[in-house]
């Protein structure tokens, strides 16, 4: 082989390599889910029941409005369902958040606490 085929080719061969991009380290999976929110056994349970997709993960925290948490569970991705009761009879009257999210997007549920004021009923009598 000449030299000028040989350097040709090795040119070639060692030519200069289109760079590959680089792949990120983040979750491209998200999990699509719905959600069910009701009150229960008296308004004295708070019932959420959460039907997501394989894959992704799903987080679900109850906070009041000062932001202190009262309830915190993450739907690990070969999760597909989660079935969760709250006991809401101790918490203090209020407004409290209710936070679903997929990492992209947020579910906020407002939930209102009030305790009903006892009412003093009167009625009087006459007699004719």
């Amino acid at each position: 082989m000449s030299p000028l085929v040989l350097f040709i080719l090795l040119s070639i061969s060692l030519g200069p390599a289109n760079p590959q991009p680089r792949k990120k380290n983040r979750p491209t999976e998200l999990a699509h889910y719905q959600t069910g929110v009701y009150l229960a056994a008296q308004g004295t349970k708070l019932r959420v029941n959460i039907d997501k997709q394989l894959g992704g993960s799903v987080s679900i925290q109850f906070v009041d409005k000062r932001g202190n948490v009262y309830f915190d569970k993450t739907l690990e991705p070969s999760e597909t369902m989660a079935r969760i009761s709250m006991d809401i009879t101790d918490l203090a009257d209020g407004y409290y958040s209710l936070k679903i999210s997929n990492g992209l997007e947020m579910e906020v549920r407002t939930i209102s606490i009030t305790t009903p004021r006892p009412t003093t009923v009167s009625r009087s009598i006459t007699v004719l």
